[in-house]
């Protein structure tokens, strides 16, 4: 009985399987040349938080972080006592440990307060920097208000303190609600911190010194009165910058003429480029 052979090609087969089956390495043993990196990557990961946590409460613990001094800056009408009773933060605090938004948000509660910059200066310093609101105005309503560039009420006026700045009138009490401005009002008085902001800026005829009162009147009308001769400049609210300067002008002539004792109140809204003066006779 003849014996059949295995062709060539399926010895060479067979021979090429069993090569590659003894290359490849079982699988326990990739498995067991893993395992050991594995563990020592979460073990340092492991000693990592640990120390991590560990330096963390000596930090908020040791006294070299303690609070040694507050220094505040920018403040005028904010005494130092009251940012420091605003703030919360007494030497027994850590300074790592201060919540800063948490303190600035505490300060801007004060009604002087426009904005707030807290920093820490380590080891142990916390830097407190205000931006006081800046009043250019008096509200004269049912009671006496100072009034910031942007027409918000900052604080009452008391009768102790004494104050050089136009006095806007014509706002009704009913629309000043905790001490804050019905927003078609402050509108309104946008319109007189124009003139005024107009007024301000460089050596005016018409300078903000010169700015007894702003009279917010009905029919979209501004009423300012000069603080030398008490005249009266009629506005409205279209083309303010071209009324002021017509103003300007009107009133050089005025005080060049020596006629602005005569003058009773000057129109510019009386047509384009032109203004009406009335002259007592």
């Amino acid at each position: 009985m003849k014996i059949r052979r295995p062709s060539l090609e399926s010895r060479s087969s067979v021979c090429s399987f069993i090569s590659r089956d003894k290359s490849t390495k079982p699988v326990f043993s990739v498995l067991w040349s893993i395992y050991p990196k594995l563990l020592v990557a979460i073990a340092v990961m492991s000693i990592g938080f640990v120390a991590f946590f560990l330096c963390r409460h000596w930090a908020y613990q040791t006294e070299l972080f303690r609070v040694c001094q507050v220094l505040i800056t920018g403040n005028d009408r904010v005494t130092e006592e009251e940012i420091l009773q605003l703030s919360n933060v007494t030497a027994q605090d850590n300074l790592l440990s201060l919540d800063l938004e948490s303190i600035a948000k505490s300060i801007e509660g004060h009604p002087w307060v426009h904005s707030v910059e807290v920093k820490k200066k380590l080891p142990d310093h916390l830097m407190i920097t205000l931006k006081e609101h800046t009043p250019v105005a008096i509200l004269n309503s049912d009671k006496m208000y100072l009034i910031d560039e942007q027409g918000e009420i900052i604080d009452r006026l008391s009768i102790e303190e004494s104050v050089s700045l136009p006095i806007i009138t014509g706002i009704d009490p009913k629309n000043i609600i905790d001490n804050n401005l019905t927003r078609s009002h402050n509108n309104r008085i946008q319109k007189a911190l124009e003139l005024i902001s107009m007024a301000s800026k460089g050596t005016r005829t018409l300078g903000v010194n010169n700015i007894s009162q702003i009279d917010i009147a009905e029919k979209d009308t501004l009423i300012l009165v000069t603080s030398y001769g008490s005249i009266p400049f009629y506005f409205d609210y279209e083309n303010l910058g071209v009324q002021f300067s017509r103003a300007e002008k009107v009133l050089y002539q005025l005080y060049r003429s020596g006629t602005y004792k005569k003058a009773v109140k000057v129109e510019l809204d009386y047509g384009p480029g032109k203004a009406l003066v009335s002259l007592k006779h």
